[in-house]
């Protein structure tokens, strides 16, 4: 379970998704909601607001590592990693704020932190919502 707790670490920290209206602050409003989502422990509205290509690679990377969750869908896998993480450390999601969004077309970037570990993550439209594509952890 260690394991898993570690690819939700490392694969999804990040975005969401939001409804119509300034690209900006629906992009914005996508990545808090997915960081807040997380530290409320919700695995299924987690992954309602990653990319389904997202919602595929983390599903992929989970079940490689871990073979009991071969065929297990992105809510349950989801919600199984987050049952793994101290209480402590998802309220550091519900604190974090998005820093540095820039948008590019339909995709954009942002940074969100939490404690001393800095976020990058992406987010992208998708079926005209935005929701997070994709994040990679870094330091300082």
């Amino acid at each position: 379970m260690r394991r898993l707790a570690a690819l939700v670490s490392l694969l999804c920290l990040a975005g969401a998704t939001a409804c119509g209206g300034d690209d900006s602050s629906d992009a914005r409003k996508a990545a808090q909601s997915y960081v807040s989502t997380l530290g409320k422990r919700d695995g299924a509205g987690t992954c309602a607001l990653m990319t389904k290509s997202l919602q595929q690679q983390f599903t992929a990377a989970v079940a490689k590592s871990d073979a009991r969750f071969k065929g297990r869908t992105c809510p349950q896998i989801m919600q199984a990693a987050l049952d793994t993480i101290p209480r402590d450390q998802l309220r550091n999601f519900s604190r974090a704020k998005i820093s540095d969004l820039k948008l590019d077309g339909d995709s954009g970037t942002f940074r969100y932190t939490l404690g001393t570990i800095n976020v990058d993550g992406r987010v992208a439209k998708e079926n005209g919502d935005w929701k997070v594509s994709c994040c990679v952890p870094g330091s300082g």
